[in-house]
């Protein structure tokens, strides 16, 4: 019953570990970037969601409802990743041009305008979650 929650996390934070260390920004690397940052190659939280289902899968079977629960899930999480996320980003870019011309000269916190993700970020998200969620199941059986 463990793997079905250990190891979806495992991949989540190795994947957005990844996603920090191929950014190459200087101190990057910290508990704040690893819980909040959104968008970037690759996406984390399809590797999450993948990496839960890829273990249903293998522990349930795919003709079990878990395996559909998840499945649907997973879909959902990769269409909000790609659609909703990025609308999100868009309005975070214009309303970042609005305050600035707001507020010129005061300091002003700004939001995060890389909120969503590519297509290709996404199946190498997908490519990761399934791959490294199977081989760490074989690992811990």
């Amino acid at each position: 019953m463990f793997q079905l929650i250990i190891i979806p996390i495992l991949v989540g934070l190795i994947t957005q570990a990844i996603k920090l260390m191929a950014d190459g920004i200087p101190n990057n690397f910290g508990w704040r970037h690893l819980i909040n940052d959104y968008g970037g190659m690759p996406s984390a939280h399809t590797a999450y969601a993948s990496a839960l289902t890829t273990v249903v899968a293998l522990r349930e079977g795919l003709d079990s409802a878990a395996f559909a629960v998840s499945l649907i899930l997973m879909i959902i999480i990769i269409r909000d990743a790609i659609g909703f996320r990025r609308e999100i980003g868009r309005n975070a870019v214009l309303t970042n041009k609005i305050a600035k011309e707001i507020f010129k000269n005061k300091k002003v916190e700004y939001l995060q305008e890389r909120v969503g993700h590519t297509l290709p970020q996404i199946l190498v998200g997908l490519a990761i979650g399934c791959g490294l969620s199977a081989v760490l199941f074989f690992l811990l059986i």
